[in-house]
């Protein structure tokens, strides 16, 4: 028995979507709301159904991608990412295609589940959470996570040194 234990072990590491057993999409399964308004904009809206995330006021039309789990450390902690093509019109005029991406972190902290937009700050921070976006359910207006404290509020560092 422990050498079929083994040899499962070794093929669940090897393949570790299947350690999960679909325990991905049933995590992000529903509805998502982002934890800060921003101006007069509507919040981003998120909805996740197997395979797929319908967006809803992250652009100018409201569009559903087939997402990816790009990392997968644990299941209470990786990574989806998706691309959207779509044309934007520039401005001399010109109709381009142009690709958006996006990468949401899962994370759970205090027995909450968080998807936060991770982005790479060129001010010296290097990566920062964008956003955060919370299940419909456990909604909460203005939260901000522990990650987002943690990378957000780090001194940026110089890009340039002063000669003397």
């Amino acid at each position: 028995m422990k050498i079929f234990e083994a040899f499962l072990a070794m093929i669940l590491s090897i393949f570790p979507a299947f350690a999960t057993g679909g325990a991905v999409s049933d995590r992000l399964e529903g509805t998502w709301t982002e934890t800060r308004q921003y101006k007069d904009y509507p919040r981003a809206v998120l909805h996740f159904e197997g395979q797929n995330l319908r967006l809803e006021h992250v652009f100018d039309e409201d569009v559903t991608v087939e997402y990816k789990v790009t990392e997968q450390k644990d299941p209470d902690d990786f990574t989806i990412t998706f691309e959207y093509w779509h044309k934007v019109k520039r401005g001399n005029g010109r109709i381009i295609d142009r690709k958006e991406s996006r990468d949401y972190r899962y994370h759970v902290e205090n027995g909450r589940p968080i998807l936060s937009e991770m982005v790479f700050e060129y001010d010296g921070r290097g990566l920062i959470v964008f956003g955060e976006f919370l299940k419909k359910d456990d909604f909460t207006d203005g939260f901000e996570s522990e990650l987002r404290k943690k990378l957000n509020n780090r001194e940026a560092v110089p890009t340039m040194m002063k000669m003397e």
